[in-house]
């Protein structure tokens, strides 16, 4: 285990890229709203001068028309140099007839200005309009009536807000470029602080990447992370801990294997030299052959039995089976070495389980041959089926034999592994025959675990889950 460089990925984006992304968006999103909010509340402002102006200053031409028409003509705006007008004014009769106006009112027809109210009216906002001179104005007009004459007098004001539109303008034009330059501002400082933030994650990879099979023991949690690492260096402690977990059992594994292929080759090789130190008896030759049959034979079930291990993908043909029937011929098929032992096979109880036939078969023989060698001469050996409140089968093997050691427990199910007094009381065993009963277990959605006290003998139970299928199907006992 090394440590190894990962390609660059074209088509991905980096952490640093995206939270860059999405400060720039978020930032866009600030400065775009906070910039139109400013923008709409200084042209409201604006308008509302310019309409306000409008209306007073319709209301002091009313009010001189009213009490002083002779001082009207001294409100008329002329143009003065370097001084030019920026509201205008237009006063007609009744008949239209024009009676004074500015001189940059000729430009503006009567029919550009909103229709005219009277006094006891309210006078609207005025209306825009561009000339073609490209100038901007705001218009507005209403009637005024003189005292003691009963005509009305029209007064038409326009104002110039060219000025204000270009002031508008230039605004959206700073605008943009404070946005933009505040974009530009935001990726730096977002590059920044983003690479700044990501840096502990940085150094948690060398770390993991600099741990290879020789210490993997070592922990990513012991160094002060922050807190939005907690939970991925918990991760990835509890991945080292079962990746060490895993190679210490590989590595035992190994063990177990070299050392049960060991004795059946150290055995045929013992055998083979002596037969060939001298000449011999054909009865002497039967004899040794038959002796190196017995190991190809160990031999062969210790490999069909890693092969089976060796399949986690293997197919399952669930089938409803009567548990009863099944644990009975597996008695009948163990009934002669239950008399050789002198041992009696007693079964409690009945039930069904949805499986496959034979690995239900293998599992349960699994068990009883186990309670044969391991149990004590004139015992017995009692499975005990009974249903769990789930409608599954809980299938019980036990036996008076040695038992076990509360420490040995956690690793009988394990591949090759066998207690020392297991390999003096019987030594053609291979280790593997509950390691099979919980990969078939593991096959079913089941379960198997083991109670035993040493001297008390042993007891192995399986947990069959409740039947998902009600077909029938008959087999018999895979030996």
């Amino acid at each position: 285990m090394s440590s190894t460089k990962l390609p660059d990925q074209p088509n991905s984006f980096s952490i640093t890229a995206r939270l860059v992304g999405f400060y720039l968006v978020a930032t866009l999103l600030i400065l775009l709203c906070t910039n139109w909010f400013q923008f709409k509340a200084l042209y409201k402002d604006l308008d509302y001068e310019d309409n306000d102006f409008l209306v007073e200053r319709i209301g002091t031409l009313r009010d001189i028309i009213a009490r002083h028409p002779d001082a009207l003509r001294d409100q008329i705006p002329t143009n003065k140099p370097g001084q030019p007008n920026r509201h205008l004014v237009r006063v007609q009769d009744a008949e239209g007839r024009t009676l004074m106006q500015s001189p940059e009112m000729a430009g503006l027809a009567v029919e550009l200005f909103p229709p005219a109210v009277t006094s006891a009216e309210k006078i609207s906002r005025g209306r825009k309009y561009r000339a073609p001179d490209k100038r901007h104005y705001l218009l507005n007009a209403a009637w005024s009536e003189r005292n003691g004459d009963p005509h009305y007098r029209l007064i038409q004001v326009a104002l110039d807000i060219s000025d204000e539109d270009a002031l508008m303008s230039k605004y959206l034009i700073r605008t943009a470029a404070s946005v933009a330059t505040g974009l530009l501002l935001a990726a730096l400082l977002g590059v920044t602080i983003t690479r700044r933030g990501l840096r502990p994650l940085q150094e948690m990879a060398e770390k993991v990447a600099h741990i290879t099979e020789a210490d993997l023991h070592q922990r990513i949690g012991t160094a002060n992370w922050p807190r939005e690492l907690t939970q991925l260096t918990v991760a990835l402690d509890a991945m080292l801990g079962r990746l060490e977990e895993s190679f210490a059992r590989l590595s035992e594994f190994s063990a177990n294997l070299a050392h049960e292929l060991r004795t059946p080759i150290n055995n045929l090789r013992g055998e083979a030299e002596v037969a060939l130190s001298r000449a011999r008896s054909e009865e002497e030759y039967r004899h040794i052959i038959e002796s190196a049959i017995e190991e190809y034979e160990r031999l062969s079930r210790m490999v069909g039995d890693i092969l089976f291990l060796a399949r986690p993908d293997r197919a399952c043909q669930p089938v409803l089976i009567d548990a009863r029937a099944e644990v009975e011929r597996l008695a009948d098929y163990y009934g002669n070495l239950a008399e050789e032992q002198q041992t009696t096979i007693v079964i409690e109880g009945d039930g069904e389980v949805s499986g496959d036939a034979n690995l239900f078969q293998r599992a349960v023989g699994n068990l009883i041959s186990n309670a044969l060698h391991y149990g004590s001469r004139f015992g017995e050996i009692r499975v005990k089926l009974s249903e769990t409140g789930d409608g599954g089968l809980e299938i019980a093997v036990e036996d008076d034999g040695m038992g076990m050691d509360p420490t040995e427990l956690p690793r009988v199910f394990d591949r090759f592994y066998r207690s020392p007094q297991a390999r003096q009381i019987y030594n053609q065993g291979s280790g593997l025959g509950l390691a099979i009963v919980r990969s078939i277990m593991n096959l079913h959605g089941g379960t198997a675990t083991v109670a035993s006290r040493p001297g008390a003998g042993t007891v192995v139970t399986l947990r069959f889950p409740a039947p998902r299928q009600r077909d029938t199907g008959a087999s018999v006992a895979d030996t």
